[in-house]
């Protein structure tokens, strides 16, 4: 079940919501959880109970660890209970996701030819498996580092877990962050609460509907193979999937964010404008922002950080980013996608390239990062080297445009791309400061999201929906 379809919007969250302001607080956490596991077997059917096995098996995990923490902290014992359970959480994920991948991998190096195996050997992924596994990871390690204590109460910790609105595609949320409001008493509700979580909600929904979708058309045209490639066609499909995949998938965190809100969850925020960025470091520390944070506290400073030699740190960064682009899905492209931000990271910190030297603001972030989604949009590396040699108008029979590419030249998409323009590149002070004026005006703010709701509610029943994103990863 997706976020901007009609059975969401018009029927599973309205029915829950009054539901869940009208029962007596006791049985909110229990309605909670009823809806969000419902939630989950709607898309994963009989895949959630490789969650609800690991839901337990990590629950149960924790008590052990937190014992023999006490007992001897630091502990051999301890450390062994702690990697075990890190294999144990990666097992899934490494089985369901990663396991036909390395064996390509291994053909492809070795040589040996295991087609027909993998052709015939299809692995379902259960849904939203990446996210989920982050979390129950992130909750082990805070136990063992004694950070947080372990949740007594099972209904809880499988409400932080099976939470909907950030069970399939985030944001990270780590318990520390929503221990206190998983206590049913402690939750409260207040009036601004309902109004600023339904405007950050229609504003998601928006974005997803009214930008990215539109957008993600244009894409979808541009990778048609029937079509000819053109330097055009190549730098107008990429620069609209790199606008199509921002408002996607920040659309979708926004409605994540404002649902929880309404439900009297705070999560913390996931994006920060990166377009706006002048670095590729800074980008990072903008886009996915949950996601960055979770790499450098359970992986980049574990691995040493930056606490050691130049070189050390160089490695570490790039290890992480390598291990991020596998994360995002088992393939060449995301991998190469990742090398890619590696790379480009470890040459900004060694100081071999100044992209704020350029005195060019935002726009070179924007086109690295734009040349990098292509390796992640493609279905293949053949499929990315195409677009990049079309971009750069490589090939004896390459053209610059051609007439079959009129059926990309779209007023509505020239004036979304417009928009889009204005929304990620104006300074962050221009954008907060007409954010603070207009977070003065509620009853305006309110019409606007009115316009916005009934506009995205139309184009869902008229022209339908595309599946976010991130729900692949």
């Amino acid at each position: 079940m997706v976020f901007s379809s009609p059975v969401f919007l018009f029927i599973f969250f309205p029915l829950f919501y009054l539901t869940y302001l009208v029962v007596p607080k006791t049985l909110r956490n229990g309605l909670i959880l009823i809806a969000s596991i419902g939630f989950y077997v709607f898309g994963a059917g009989s895949l959630t109970a490789v969650a609800i096995v690991m839901l337990v098996a990590n629950w149960v995990i924790a008590f052990c660890l937190d014992a023999s923490r006490k007992r001897s902290p630091g502990g051999r014992v301890s450390k062994t209970i702690l990697l075990a359970a890190v294999a144990l959480n990666l097992l899934p994920l490494a089985m369901y996701k990663y396991l036909l991948f390395f064996l390509q991998v291994w053909m492809d190096t070795t040589g040996m030819n295991m087609g027909t195996v993998i052709e015939r050997w299809t692995l379902a992924l259960p849904l939203g498996i990446s996210f989920y596994t982050f979390h129950f990871i992130s909750y082990i390690v805070d136990v063992y580092r004694g950070s947080i204590k372990p949740e007594k109460a099972l209904h809880r910790f499988a409400i932080y877990i099976f939470l909907f609105p950030h069970l399939i595609a985030g944001p990270v949320v780590r318990f520390s962050e929503i221990a206190e409001q998983l206590h049913v008493r402690r939750r409260i509700i207040v009036q601004s609460d309902l109004f600023w979580g339904l405007v950050i909600f229609i504003i998601g929904l928006s974005k997803k509907i009214l930008i990215a979708d539109p957008l993600g058309n244009v894409v979808t045209l541009g990778h048609r193979p029937d079509l000819e490639l053109t330097t055009y066609s190549a730098w107008l499909s990429s620069v609209c999937y790199s606008f199509q995949i921002y408002f996607d998938f920040s659309g979708y965190t926004d409605m994540a964010i404002g649902m929880a809100r309404m439900m009297g969850f705070r999560f913390p925020k996931n994006f920060n404008r990166p377009y706006a960025a002048t670095s590729i470091t800074e980008f990072w520390q903008r886009w996915h922002m949950t996601l960055s944070r979770w790499f450098r506290d359970y992986l980049y400073i574990p691995l040493g950080g930056n606490r050691a030699s130049k070189t050390t740190t160089l490695r570490n960064l790039f290890i992480v980013f390598l291990l991020c682009g596998l994360w995002h899905g088992a393939a060449y492209t995301f991998l190469v996608w990742g090398v890619g931000h590696g790379l480009l990271i470890v040459a900004e910190r060694a100081g071999w390239i100044n992209l704020r030297a350029l005195k060019l603001g935002s726009f070179p972030v924007f086109i690295l990062a734009t040349l990098l989604w292509v390796p992640f949009r493609a279905g293949s590396m053949n499929e990315a080297i195409r677009f990049w040699s079309a971009m750069f108008g490589h090939g004896n029979e390459l053209h610059l445009w051609v007439a079959s590419n009129s059926a990309l030249q779209d007023y509505k998409t020239l004036a979304l791309l417009v928009l889009a323009v204005v929304i990620c590149f104006v300074s962050d002070g221009s954008f907060y400061r007409l954010r603070t004026k207009a977070i003065r005006y509620r009853k305006c703010i309110a019409l606007g999201c009115l316009a916005l709701y009934l506009c995205s509610a139309i184009s869902v029943v008229e022209s339908g929906f595309n599946p976010f994103i991130y729900f692949q990863f």
